[in-house]
């Protein structure tokens, strides 16, 4: 009898970026979605399964219980096996160190930091076969951001978690990446902005514009894929160049121009 294909495992998938990997994803093979509410996840993959070559399952549990994640992931293995894990966990909280209390340090690092070390945990557990990890960071991570010293703090260990896991685990055949996006467009976003953020963030950008959510699918399912049988401890930066360019680079066009550049 062939061996069934196993689980792209997806954490997080009920996020705006969470939900566009799934769909990206899901074409690929037997997909089992992770997040908290129970009843998203059901939506999700009812929406998904039209394009799925496989198996779609939504799993609700709280990724921040390293028991649970654990337990869900023998299941997953004992059903079919997990082949691959995105983690799009985390969202983006803000608040100055000096007005976080002990209680949002520790609410921020358990959503970004250790939902994604009990995934990753539980991920390489299982992969017996080798595997490929692919965890999402953030620019937040290289470019300090005032307001947000918790989250910033968060995804650099992220992506050093990554590196670490990737360096451990190759001998085994698990690959481990980061994606690292930019500013990047959901709902969660989009209600923070007003029409002049979003100028002003687009004029932030070499290519004068913001990520969308299936621009870092698609850098996540490419380091997922065998096409990426070689990549490992890398990380890819999706924000359409805004960390090319200081804030010194954000001229008015008045000076673009005297300096001979094009208008934004």
């Amino acid at each position: 009898m062939a061996t069934p294909q196993g689980y792209t495992v997806v954490a997080g998938a009920a996020g705006g970026i969470g939900r566009a990997v799934a769909r990206r994803l899901a074409p690929n093979g037997p997909l089992a979605l992770l997040d908290r509410d129970q009843v998203t996840l059901d939506e999700l993959a009812a929406s998904v399964r039209t394009d799925a070559a496989g198996e779609v399952v939504g799993v609700g549990l709280d990724l921040a219980d390293g028991r649970l994640v654990g337990d869900c992931f023998e299941r997953l293995a004992a059903e079919r096996g997990v082949t691959s894990l995105a983690v799009t966990v985390g969202t983006t909280t803000g608040g100055s160190l000096t007005s976080l209390t002990d209680q949002s340090w520790d609410a921020i690092l358990d959503s970004c930091l250790r939902t994604v070390m009990n995934v990753m945990r539980a991920a390489v557990t299982v992969m017996r076969d080798g595997g490929s990890i692919c965890v999402l960071g953030s620019v937040h991570a290289h470019q300090p951001v005032p307001g947000f010293p918790a989250y910033g703090a968060a995804k650099a260990a992220v992506t050093a978690l990554a590196r670490q896991v990737a360096a451990e685990y190759g001998s085994r055949g698990i690959r481990v990446n980061v994606v690292t996006p930019g500013w990047t467009r959901t709902p969660h976003t989009e209600a923070r902005l007003d029409p002049t953020d979003e100028r002003r963030l687009r004029e932030a950008t070499a290519l004068g514009s913001l990520v969308e959510p299936d621009d870092v699918a698609a850098a996540v399912a490419f380091l997922l894929s065998p096409a990426a049988a070689r990549v490992t401890g890398a990380e890819v930066v999706v924000d359409a160049g805004a960390s090319l360019l200081p804030a010194a680079s954000v001229l008015r066009d008045g000076h673009r121009h005297t300096l001979g550049l094009p208008p934004l």
